[in-house]
């Protein structure tokens, strides 16, 4: 991972307050990596933990031995970082929980104060050159001996600054419950505080280190390091670095943006949990179902409910999430949506595969955006990772594009039938009852349109893309004594109509294909230049999906009125 593309996220207690609010550090994480970011994120424990655990020590013995107190507080961090993987891992992405041990993070001096050394980072580096986020506890460390010591009260910083320092990253960012620095205390009463665009590091020791630690921002003085300090999804946070410190001129707190909600099935009710976890940033105004008569896993506050999806768009949303899926009324709704001055999220693929160009044009004739990125491998950011390539650059696209028949055929390679796979998927969560458009390549096909469209090849239909489908008969066919198959999805762009095939392939253990597992998507982008990015993340299941349409949400929240293109998908 190339230093410029990495970043370290400290990810605070007055953040991680609860486990509840750790998925909000997982929406921060996801927002770095799907712009193609190398992350290492750095968890310190959950608020009041740290306390607790000194409170546990002394209620021991009066005056407790500093090596026997830095290993039980040091628990506390352990303990939400071990979390914060777990959290990870449900929204289907990629990480690599570490130890200081595991990376050799050394530190001198007292056993409750120390200040670190040294990092062994191969660790560190290789997790990147895979593609995963590193987590790793703060405010902990190793002393020479191998024993734990701490880094002070606020020690967090130093580790996040530390790493970013050693590790050559271009951003560090500190992320409070606060959206930046300021001349006092804004929730003191008298007249409202300056808020800083930049401050000073001399600025910054001039406060009282409750925000950053006075430890940590020496160190950053002394290595010259700039960093930042903002609010979650922050657009505009307060940068410490050298030079003279200026004053910005407002708040970074947007007001919530109004949602209105198609679709309350498998991926919709987990929008539904995501969104409700975020009043700072949305406020649901409607949630449209086709029956209302159906019961429902998620409790609703009366009124929200309706079966009137046209009626649920026009209730004054500011952004209309589809994940109703199907042609209609999704079609109807969207272009609704979109006339009446909302920006819309979807992840169906089924209608970009038959409208998606046209409902992109109908987004640019209104200056509203239309965002996909769920419509594709779920968490797996390859939309994303896409648009940063100009088309031209773009040669093609090979992927295993389908969880659940990737989970299907991974079981059946153990000798599990093509019915039981199935069944143990749906079970999962990562199978709908009705799974025949995964396992005859459909759902794959639509996914190899809406990348053509956003390659700029409008003319590629589903019936345009070669299918086989997957059963026992073709994988027998395929299979070979220590064989790898894939369903593998691929578009090869020509000069004429590009070529798209949805097959069954037998692949060298060598390939990065090969080694997708579970319901993971994995895809490699091939470019012109010979160079090729692999891209990964769960496809499958309510929580990556969810993910991906709320990490749509929080890019349209953090896009200023006139900063408006057509498509972000």
């Amino acid at each position: 991972m190339r230093a410029e593309h990495l970043i370290v996220l400290k990810l605070g207690g007055s953040v991680l307050l609860d486990e509840t609010t750790l998925r909000q550090a997982v929406h921060e994480i996801y927002r770095w990596r799907r712009r193609g970011w190398g992350v290492v994120a750095v968890a310190s424990a959950l608020a009041g933990r740290t306390d607790r655990l000194l409170a546990e020590s002394r209620g021991i013995c009066d005056s407790p031995a500093p090596d026997a107190v830095a290993p039980l507080v040091s628990q506390g961090e352990l303990h939400s970082t071990a979390l914060l993987g777990l959290h990870l891992d449900r929204a289907g992405l990629p990480a690599c929980v570490l130890s200081p041990a595991a990376v050799g993070l050394v530190a001198e001096g007292d056993p409750l104060d120390a200040t670190p050394v040294r990092v062994q980072d191969s660790r560190i580096r290789g997790a990147l050159q895979r593609g995963e986020v590193v987590v790793l506890p703060g405010y902990l460390a190793c002393d020479p001996e191998g024993r734990s010591v701490l880094l002070g009260r606020g020690g967090s910083d130093l580790t996040a600054l530390f790493l970013a320092q050693r590790l050559g990253a271009s951003r560090c960012r500190l992320i409070k419950d606060v959206d930046g620095l300021y001349e006092r205390d804004p929730s003191l009463s008298g007249p409202r505080p300056r808020r800083y665009a930049r401050m000073s590091y001399e600025d910054a020791l001039r406060t009282d280190g409750s925000i950053v630690q006075h430890k940590a921002l020496r160190f950053a003085r002394s290595v010259g390091l700039g960093f930042e300090v903002g609010r979650l999804n922050a657009t505009r946070p307060t940068s410490v670095e050298r030079g003279p410190s200026r004053y910005s001129d407002g708040a970074d707190r947007p007001r919530p943006l109004r949602v209105a909600l198609l679709g309350l099935g498998t991926v919709g009710s987990g929008v539904f949990e995501l969104l409700r976890g975020l009043p700072q940033h949305f406020e649901l105004v409607s949630v449209a179902v086709r029956r209302l008569c159906r019961p429902r896993a998620v409790a609703l506050p009366a009124g929200l409910l309706t079966e009137d999806a046209l009626g649920a768009v026009r209730a004054g949303a500011d952004v209309v999430v589809e994940v109703m899926g199907g042609l209609e009324p999704a079609r109807a709704a969207v272009e609704a949506a979109l006339a009446g001055g909302a920006h819309v999220v979807t992840a169906n693929k089924s209608l970009l595969a038959v409208r998606g160009s046209s409902l992109a044009a109908r987004a640019r004739a209104h200056g509203r955006l239309l965002c996909a990125s769920a419509s594709v491998g779920g968490s797996m950011p390859l939309l994303e990772r896409i648009a940063i390539h100009p088309p031209p650059a773009v040669r093609g696209v090979r992927g295993v594009l389908n969880g659940t028949t990737n989970y299907v055929l991974e079981r059946m390679g153990s000798g599990v039938s093509l019915g039981s796979a199935l069944r143990e998927a749906q079970r999962r969560g990562y199978a709908e009852l009705d799974s025949s458009r995964d396992l005859s390549g459909e759902d794959a096909a639509d996914k190899l349109c809406v990348i053509a469209q956003q390659l700029g090849r409008k003319r590629l239909g589903a019936s345009d893309v070669r299918r086989e489908a997957l059963s026992e008969a073709t994988l027998d066919r395929v299979a070979a004594n220590g064989s790898v198959v894939r369903h593998l999805a691929s578009l090869e762009l020509g000069s004429e109509r590009p070529a798209a095939r949805v097959a069954l392939s037998r692949l060298d253990r060598g390939d990065p294909l090969a080694t997708v597992a579970g319901v993971y998507n994995a895809a490699v982008i091939e470019l012109r230049d010979g160079t090729r990015e692999l891209v990964r993340g769960k496809g499958a299941g309510r929580w990556p999906t969810a993910e991906a349409v709320l990490a749509d949400l929080l890019e349209i929240a953090r896009r200023a009125p006139e900063r408006v293109d057509a498509m972000v998908w």
